[in-house]
C-alpha cells in the first residue's frame, strides 16, 4: 500500500506495522580471492577474519591519525567473498580507498553498486511480513543475511534497523526492485520514500554519514565503540588514536539528543549553547510525536553531555531550550 502523505505518518506506521522504502544506490564492493578477509581485517576497526558465511559486522575506515573515512557494514558471502555495504556517498571514495590496497594482495575488488538495488523492510511486523512474502529470515544478530530468490532472480536479506525499529534490507537485482516493493505492499508493507527512514532515524539518534558523521569525527564521539570496534583484534589503519581514547577514557565531545520543543525551529548548524558559552552544534533535527519534542542531534563538549543537562540551541527564531538525552534513544 503506497503511502503518499507526510513523513510524519509514515513514521507512525513504522513504529507501529512496517514500512519499505528503495535505498537503491547504497555502495556494493565485493573483495573476494584467498586473501580477502585477511586484506580487509587490516583495514577496518572491527573483526573480519572470524565472521562465518552469513555474519556481518558494523565497521569504520579510519585514517592513520583516527578520523573516519567510511562507515560501512561487513558481510561474510563465502569463505573467499566479502561484501561490503556503505552510504551511497561512500561508494566512489570507499572503492578509491580500497583500490590503493588491493593490488599487493591476492583479492579481487568488484564495484557491484550499479547493478545492485536495495529495499529496506523496517517495523515491529517487518519479519511477520518477510514470512509472509516467503523471503529467507536471517539469523537474530545484526548484519546477518540469508540468500534466496525472487522470481529467480538471487536475493539477499541482511539484518540491519535503520530506524531504531527491527528492520533488513533486501538486496537484489535493480531490475528486481518494483517487483519487490509490489510483494512487501502485497503483504501489508506501507511504501514510503527514503525520508520516513531519514525522519525515524533521527527520532531514534542515530548516527548518518553526512550528517553526525564525516571525516573530522574520531569514531568513539559518535559512539561507534558499541557496535563497530574491536579491542582485541590486532593491528589496523587508526588503532592507535582508539587506543589512546580508551586507555584515557574520554574524548573531548560526545553526540547527545536534544528534547526541544515541538515545532521549534532548531536545525543542522545551529549552535548550541551552554548560557551564554558555545559548546557544540546540532547535525540533524526532526519532530517526533512519539517523544512530543523536536529531537536534534548534537555533538557537544565534554562536561555538557551527561543526560538530563539543560542546554539551548540557537535557532533562526531565538533560542529554544532543553535537555540533553543519551543515544540512542529507547524504543
Amino acid at each position: 500500500m503506497p503511502l503518499n502523505e507526510s513523513p510524519a505518518e509514515g513514521v507512525e506506521v513504522l513504529h507501529a506495522a512496517a514500512v519499505a522504502a528503495d535505498l537503491t544506490g547504497r555502495g556494493a564492493l565485493a573483495v573476494s580471492g584467498p586473501d580477502a578477509a585477511e586484506l580487509l581485517h587490516g583495514l577496518v576497526t572491527n573483526e573480519v577474519k572470524g565472521l562465518r558465511p552469513g555474519a556481518g559486522r558494523h565497521a569504520a575506515l579510519l585514517t592513520p591519525k583516527g578520523r573516519m573515512r567510511a562507515e560501512l557494514a561487513v558481510l561474510r558471502v563465502s569463505e573467499s567473498e566479502l561484501l561490503l555495504d556503505c552510504d551511497a556517498p561512500l561508494a566512489g571514495p570507499l572503492l578509491a580507498i580500497l583500490q590503493g590496497y588491493v593490488p599487493f594482495s591476492r583479492s579481487v575488488l568488484e564495484d557491484r553498486t550499479g547493478e545492485t538495488g536495495v529495499v529496506h523492510l523496517e517495523g515491529p511486523a517487518a519479519a511477520e511480513l518477510l514470512l509472509a512474502a516467503a523471503l529467507p529470515e536471517p539469523g537474530p544478530e545484526e548484519y546477518a543475511h540469508a540468500a534466496g530468490f525472487l522470481d529467480g532472480v538471487p536475493l539477499r536479506v541482511v539484518r540491519v534497523s535503520r530506524a531504531g525499529e527491527p528492520g533488513f534490507d533486501l538486496r537484489t537485482s535493480r531490475d528486481a526492485v518494483p517487483a519487490l516493493l509490489t510483494l512487501l505492499s502485497s503483504r501489508g508493507a506501507a511504501v514510503v520514500s527514503p525520508d520516513v527512514l531519514e525522519a525515524g532515524r533521527i527520532e531514534a539518534g542515530l548516527p548518518r554519514w553526512g550528517a553526525e558523521l564525516t571525516e573530522t569525527t574520531l569514531p568513539n564521539e559518535a559512539g561507534l565503540e558499541r557496535t563497530a570496534i574491536s579491542y582485541t583484534k590486532g593491528c589496523y589503519l587508526g588503532q592507535e588514536t582508539v587506543a589512546r581514547i580508551r586507555t584515557y577514557g574520554h574524548v573531548n565531545r560526545r553526540l547527545v539528543a536534544l528534547l526541544l520543543p515541538i515545532g521549534c525551529a532548531a536545525a543542522p548548524g545551529d549552535d548550541v549553547r551552554a548560557g551564554e558559552e558555545t559548546v557544540g552544534n546540532v547535525t540533524s533535527a526532526v519532530d517526533s510525536s512519539r517523544r512530543a519534542a523536536r529531537v536534534a542531534l548534537a555533538y557537544v563538549k565534554k562536561g555538557h553531555d551527561e543526560p538530563g543537562t539543560a542546554l539551548a540551541v540557537a535557532t533562526k527564531e531565538g533560542a529554544a531550550a532543553g535537555r540533553v538525552a543519551a543515544v540512542p534513544l529507547e524504543r
